[in-house]
């Protein structure tokens, strides 16, 4: 099984309520499991209009470059395209951007806590 297969199932279980799945292929057999240590604040209905703001990648969730301040609070308009944070991958830096113009309503993450691709870091009300 390559890597693509993998990363393929791993998506979809993320769109189930599935803990872990058991793949057997002749002799060779895996689990997969998903991580379940997200918050509890960051389960949101899927009938709810709030847009999830997910991580772009794997690495360190910053609010902002050291010596910066952090500009996005629970309340704070947002703008589509705005910088809403930092993931840190090593020495490089990849910015978490709003989809969509709205409020930020939750906020997932703290500063300096690991996140994966995908997780969601912070959700919007629509405007």
């Amino acid at each position: 099984m390559n890597v693509k297969t993998l990363g393929k199932i791993t998506k979809w279980m993320e769109t189930t309520d599935l803990n872990e799945v058991v793949w057997k292929e002749g002799s060779n057999k895996f689990s997969l499991k998903v991580n379940s240590t997200e918050p509890q604040a960051c389960n949101v209905s899927s009938h709810s209009s709030l847009i999830p703001v997910n991580s772009p990648s794997i690495g360190i969730f910053r609010f902002a470059i050291r010596g910066k301040s952090c500009l996005v609070k629970e309340g704070a308009e947002i703008k589509k395209g705005q910088d809403m944070g930092i993931i840190e991958i090593g020495k490089n830096f990849k910015p978490v951007k709003a989809q969509e113009n709205g409020f930020v309503k939750i906020i997932c993450i703290e500063d300096g806590k690991t996140v994966e691709y995908g997780q969601p870091l912070f959700f919007l009300e629509p405007r």
